[in-house]
């Protein structure tokens, strides 16, 4: 079940056919779910690759925008320090192997690599945070189902098992939304969010403070003291891929607005002191080739340049409503699809 089986459609724009990420072309999503539903650990990983796993060295235009900075998103910056834990370390042997796999030399690898990028939700509120029940083999799995998984699998599922929204059950969420350039060329926006966020009295549902709604039904005041911490404030992260062709510049005005689609749910609790709200978008229609050919002397070389395709800024609005439009449904389906599997909120 969704959103928009309980008869709210956030935004204007057309949904692909599956409204899911999966619509943009060539994106694949992998999820492995451990445990279950009151076990001292419940958790996942969910693993998307934006191109096809023959082209996962071909670099993607990414963009970055943080609503605040609480958490983390490894590989967004070429981190310095490589050992970035189990997921960290099993992304990057699955890309190593698929290097050796297709016969790449040690050269062409050292020049078609990329450094995984990997974003973290907290599950404290559900999990023994002690207890990390994470393997490599759950990740390697992961990335087998990518290969075959034609659905995602919204809620308490994967990376978004063990998470709460607006005190709710959430988790993970997709949405897609599709755009038309000149002539009948369409371009789709789609989204993936993993949340962990929010106090129920914030909860807006178009518009509507539904949070504050349910809290005066049960009786329970929205207005009281609290001990805010990262276990109370939580975090999101949302990924967006498109296939419009758009540079870095574009990707993070892009990545802005999916915060806006963040704050029709969340309100103006979103982006809190001890929250994690990061935002990745990047654009698969550009296939830039980096490697230079031709060898420099003493570290001088020539230049050469890369033929891509970029939209007009001026064309960009409808853009900036995909964005945001495909985060708000994202995350209110994290919270429909949530209760099947999740704990009781409130």
């Amino acid at each position: 079940m969704t959103i928009r089986d309980l008869g709210y459609s956030p935004g204007q724009l057309p949904t692909g056919p599956k409204n899911s990420i999966l619509d943009v072309k060539g994106v694949r999503v992998g999820q492995v779910t451990v445990g279950n539903d009151g076990d001292d650990v419940h958790n996942g990983v969910t693993v998307i690759l934006p191109r096809s796993p023959d082209e996962i060295h071909i670099p993607c235009y990414a963009g970055m925008h943080t609503l605040n900075g609480n958490g983390e998103v490894s590989g967004s910056y070429q981190i310095k320090d490589w050992g970035f834990g189990t997921v960290f370390q099993s992304i990057w042997e699955w890309t190593l192997k698929q290097a050796r796999d297709n016969g790449s030399s040690l050269e062409t690898i050292s020049h078609n690599y990329g450094t995984p990028v990997v974003g973290e939700t907290a599950d404290w509120f559900l999990n023994d945070v002690y207890n990390s029940a994470l393997k490599a083999e759950s990740v390697h799995q992961a990335f087998a189902n990518a290969m075959t998984q034609e659905e995602i699998l919204e809620g308490q599922h994967g990376g978004g098992a063990g998470m709460t929204c607006h005190m709710f059950p959430g988790g993970t969420g997709t949405s897609s939304r599709v755009v038309k350039r000149s002539g009948d060329v369409i371009y789709t926006v789609g989204v993936i969010v993993q949340s962990n966020y929010g106090h129920t009295y914030n909860m807006q549902v178009g518009s509507v403070p539904i949070g504050k709604l349910i809290l005066k039904e049960k009786g329970t005041p929205w207005r009281k003291e609290k001990v805010a911490g990262k276990a109370d404030d939580g975090s999101i992260v949302i990924y967006l891929i498109t296939e419009a062709p758009m540079l870095p510049h574009q990707l993070i005005r892009l990545a802005r607005h999916c915060a806006v689609g963040l704050a029709q749910v969340g309100g103006h609790g979103v982006g809190s002191n001890h929250s994690g709200d990061i935002i990745l978008a990047l654009s698969t229609a550009n296939k830039p080739e980096e490697r230079v050919m031709t060898p420099g002397v003493n570290g001088i070389g020539p230049i050469e340049d890369n033929g891509i395709e970029i939209i007009r800024n001026e064309s960009i609005d409808t853009m900036f409503k995909a964005a945001s439009e495909v985060t708000e449904e994202a995350i209110l389906n994290s919270m429909i699809a949530g209760r099947e599997g999740g704990k009781d909120g409130v």
